[in-house]
Formats: C-alpha cells, sequence, structure tokens
C-alpha cells in the first residue's frame, strides 16, 4: 500500500490506503523528559483528548511536507515502477489509448513523511487528556486529520486545516488538539457542533479542533528547563486525499482560521515568539 503521503502545494502526490502499521524511523514519542534536547532534532508538544470509537483510541494524524530531495526520490522510484510496469499495462488498455503515470497505481516503500500519534506512548496522563512529547525531523507540519486506533487515516482535514514550522533543538509548543465523532452529540470540547445526526451514513465522522498554546499555557515541570517556543500557525487551503474514509475540516481558531461557506480564509498568521518561552 502507498506509505508516502508527500504535499506540493499540499496536493498529494500518493494515493489510497494511507495506513500508520509503523511510524517513520525519525520520529519518537518520548515516555519520559529528556535531559537535553538534541540539536538535530525538533520536538513537538501539545496535549490531546481522550476519545475513542469502539475499543479504539481517536489519534491524531500529522503530516510533514517534504523536502525536495524526498519528492524527487518519490517520483524517480515511481517512474521506474511506471516504466516497468509499461508492458502489461498496454496489454490491459482495451480502447487502445497510451497509459500514463499520473494514473498508475504506485506503491512506494520509502520513508513515510505522515504518522498517528499513538495514545498509549505519553509524556504525562491525565484524566481528561495526555501531554505527548514527539521528537522529529524539522520541517513543516500539517495537521493532517484523524486515525482510529493508530490503523489507518479514518477522516482527512480535507476542508481546511493549518501548519507550522518545527525548528531544530527547540520544543514548539502546538496547544491542545481535541477529536471524537461528530455525527452525534460528544463531551469533547471545541469541536464543531453542528454536525447533526444527518452526517451519520456509512460511518461516522470524526471531527478536530485545535486551541494553539500561548505564554500561559502549563507545561510539564520536567520541561522547564528546555528551549521552547510557541507553534506559528498558518491556514492550509483545501487539498485531496483519497484514502480517507471521510473527510472534514479543522474547527475555525479564531483569529487564525475561519471559513466563509467552506472557503478558508486566510487570516494573519499567529503571533511569533522568538524566544523560549517562559513561565
Amino acid at each position: 500500500m502507498t506509505r508516502y503521503l508527500c504535499i506540493a502545494l499540499l496536493v498529494l502526490l500518493a494515493s489510497p490506503a494511507t495506513t500508520f502499521a509503523k511510524s517513520p524511523p525519525d520520529v519518537t514519542q518520548l515516555t519520559s523528559a529528556p535531559t537535553a534536547l538534541d540539536p538535530d532534532k525538533a520536538y513537538l508538544l501539545f496535549r490531546s483528548s481522550r476519545a475513542k470509537s469502539g475499543m479504539f483510541a481517536i489519534e491524531n494524524v500529522l503530516l510533514r511536507i517534504p523536502e525536495q530531495a524526498e519528492t524527487e526520490a518519490f517520483y524517480a522510484a515511481k517512474k521506474l515502477a511506471f516504466e516497468k510496469a509499461l508492458p502489461g499495462l498496454r496489454k490491459k488498455q482495451k480502447d487502445g489509448t497510451e497509459p500514463v503515470i499520473e494514473q498508475f497505481p504506485f506503491e512506494y516503500d520509502g520513508p513515510p513523511n505522515a504518522f498517528a500519534t499513538k495514545s498509549s506512548d505519553f509524556l504525562v496522563d491525565g484524566e481528561v487528556e495526555r501531554t505527548f512529547l514527539i521528537e522529529v525531523p524539522e520541517g513543516i507540519y500539517v495537521l493532517y486529520g484523524i486515525a482510529v486506533g493508530s490503523r489507518a487515516i479514518a477522516t482527512c482535514n480535507c476542508l481546511g486545516t493549518v501548519r507550522f514550522r518545527a525548528e531544530k533543538g527547540v520544543i514548539t509548543q502546538l496547544g491542545t488538539l481535541y477529536a471524537d465523532k461528530v455525527h452525534k452529540p460528544s463531551d469533547i470540547p471545541h469541536l464543531e457542533d453542528n454536525r447533526g445526526a444527518s452526517m451519520f451514513q456509512y460511518s461516522f465522522i470524526l471531527g478536530q479542533a485545535l486551541v494553539p498554546a500561548t505564554a500561559g499555557t502549563e507545561v510539564p515541570e520536567s520541561l522547564l528547563a528546555l528551549p521552547r517556543v510557541l507553534a506559528r500557525f498558518e491556514p492550509v487551503q483545501p487539498f485531496l486525499e483519497p484514502g480517507a474514509a471521510s473527510i472534514n475540516r479543522l474547527a475555525p481558531i479564531p483569529g487564525i482560521l475561519e471559513y466563509d461557506r467552506g472557503r478558508v480564509i486566510a487570516l494573519k498568521k499567529s503571533a511569533p515568539v522568538e524566544t523560549p518561552v517562559a513561565n
């Protein structure tokens, strides 16, 4: 199955059935606080609500926008696979037209650039929320959607979301992420509540919300001595994810992300913090 979610101008290069049987090799969820940060790694700190779908945890999906070299490697591998399969593809073309690489169902086995946060690998437990610290490569990350039990992307934020940059050698504070089923009333706050029972057809719809961190957001005591900055969020326009069972949008964020009849309104970026946050 295709594992490489590759966004170029936030249009996916990969095809459906995106699963998260394993995280990228350079992504580590920390269950204890480090005494020092790796200067070659970036760190994401956030809280997440606890909700389940049946027996499985509802989990957040993050995607890192690949660097140019990664995109080139993806296209090179796809071109090679397409050329190898071309004789067989021509035989299957009943109308006599020439196969095109854009319609080739390519399975990329290179390292993935998206992952679902595992609810069991947390830094601090809580009755309502858990705190997560994740070591990742530096880059631009997208709040991409929601998975169920870390298995596959169930609902993508295809109709609007946000992205942010994670720099090396510093903890980027995101805030609190909320996720739950939204075809019926939920006890999870901040989710858009205008879905109603009509949203439930052949499957449930999941929703996600973000409350960005501020300078006053509580931070685990074990991290207070480490350099931290607040994430600077930017709106992301609608994009395609053919592997998601359903699509939705990230709930509006005052001053950062709003919608006008479904159209994403690009508001000003959230205020950058140039120096480490101190509590």
